[in-house]
């Protein structure tokens, strides 16, 4: 079964990620992406917490299909059944 996107929950300052859930049938799953992610796949500096929930609907296509591409790879996080999509996921389309 493939993830499909459930919802957007937010910027998480503390953890400098952007928070989102995706679903396999019934079962949620916790994912995030970096803002250095997200800033990387922009070529971004300097973008302030307030502007992240737009940024994130820019790349929400290209981050929800790395979150699925890891988590049918079972790349999870290590001691949790989330995902968080990094740079390395995220490169930049040149």
């Amino acid at each position: 079964m493939s993830l499909t996107f459930l919802r957007a929950q937010g910027h998480d300052y503390q953890t400098g990620t952007f928070l989102f859930f995706m679903a396999d049938g019934a079962t949620e799953i916790q994912c995030g992406v970096s803002d250095s992610a997200m800033d990387d796949a922009e070529k971004a500096r300097n973008v302030r917490e307030s502007q992240r929930g737009d940024q994130f609907a820019r790349l929400q296509d290209r981050i929800t299909d790395c979150a699925a591409k890891k988590y049918l790879a079972g790349n999870l996080e290590a001691g949790a059944s989330r995902i968080l999509v990094r740079s390395i996921d995220l490169t930049p389309r040149t």
